[in-house]
């Protein structure tokens, strides 16, 4: 599975749903991200915790290590899948109501061929298979 930074953010904030997206991750060996996310959640963890960016950078990096969560490149052919996906259902343009960081991360499991976990159900307005 592909874990968007809304269930990172929500996991290192301890939030209603943090036990909710533990048992989900549990039940897949493959879990990724990829470095955008990452600093996207750093970014939220941050400002809900007081923390300085490169603080909270450092907590999901040990975070992603304990619950073996893989950090993978974004690969290039990202940037169009995200292109497509934001024509389709970008801001403004679908329900789902899309930004780019949603984009990308939809990209991402696109191109890993992996369902999404993510927080809302913005993605549930999308074609991408949901964890």
């Amino acid at each position: 599975m592909f874990i968007d930074a809304s269930v990172l953010a929500a996991m290192m904030t301890d939030e209603n749903d943090a036990r909710e997206f533990a048992t989900r991750m549990q039940a897949d060996t493959v879990r990724m991200t990829s470095p955008s996310t990452v600093a996207q959640a750093a970014i939220h963890v941050a400002a809900m915790l007081d923390l300085s960016f490169i603080d909270a950078g450092d907590a999901i990096r040990t975070f992603l290590t304990l619950v073996n969560i893989q950090l993978l490149a974004t690969p290039p052919r990202a940037a169009f899948l995200a292109l497509e996906a934001y024509e389709c259902f970008g801001k403004g343009r679908h329900p789902a109501d899309l930004d780019l960081d949603d984009c990308m991360a939809y990209a991402c499991a696109r191109y890993y061929r992996q369902p999404l976990l993510a927080k809302g159900d913005r993605f549930g307005h999308t074609d991408i298979d949901m964890a």
